[in-house]
């Protein structure tokens, strides 16, 4: 599938694609030279994230947004051994930028991009809170895994690496998970530049405004270093 979408005043084409094994979008503004990847949460799709692609791609980048495996159209199950190949296929592409929210945030980590932007990323798969409260938040009816859970936390030990030095963007809600809490307290240590938003949760944040802005900021403030 291609179709043209507008995106302040340039031409954006949307396309259908394989990438590291899994079904994608690529969003390619005009006179784009550079690319990003935008990866969803545990629970998620691709289609959940176009708009963090549409955020790149107003950023200049070709963008491409993939289904992580156990998700939406990707045809294998989410397992440790699943993840591990779709990142290293990810690494392989080469891509300049990584946005990633909640587990594809922590794919994104260990991609080595030279720009990168994280959004509620959980620091372990330890998950406090009701059953139903859990159920709604990280959705796991909605992914292909042995069990519920059983492919996250598979995912974590598969994608443990060492933490990213800056700089590194991290967004999360106010009332993000305890996990994701953590996870931004160690970032805010470690020297990344670290925002609560207070107009979403863990899931929607990937659609509120000011989540939307400032990944844009971000990715043209990382191309501007790069090119001075």
């Amino acid at each position: 599938m291609t179709a043209g979408i507008a995106q302040e005043g340039t031409s954006i084409v949307l396309k259908r694609a394989v990438v590291s094994g899994a079904p994608a979008y690529v969003l390619e503004p005009e006179g784009s030279q550079k690319s990003a990847v935008v990866l969803h949460g545990y629970g998620g799709t691709k289609e959940e994230v176009l708009g963090l692609g549409l955020a790149a791609a107003a950023a200049g980048y070709a963008v491409c947004v993939p289904d992580l495996p156990g998700h939406g159209a990707h045809p294998e199950m989410l397992t440790g051994g699943s993840i591990r190949k779709f990142a290293a296929g990810l690494r392989s592409a080469g891509f300049a930028a990584a946005i990633g929210h909640s587990l594809g945030g922590l794919v994104a980590m260990v991609l080595g991009t030279a720009v990168l932007c994280l959004l509620s990323v959980p620091l372990e798969a330890r998950f406090t809170g009701g059953k139903s409260e859990l159920l709604r938040v990280l959705r796991a009816r909605r992914v292909r895994e042995k069990k519920p859970y059983a492919g996250l936390e598979e995912a974590f030990v598969a994608l443990a690496a060492p933490w990213p030095e800056p700089p590194v963007l991290l967004l999360h809600a106010v009332h993000d998970l305890p996990v994701c809490l953590t996870a931004a307290a160690r970032g805010k240590e470690t020297g990344w530049e670290v925002r609560a938003l207070r107009g979403s949760g863990h899931v929607d944040i990937v659609n509120d405004q000011e989540a939307l802005t400032a990944v844009t900021s971000w990715l043209k403030k990382g191309t501007q270093k790069r090119a001075g």
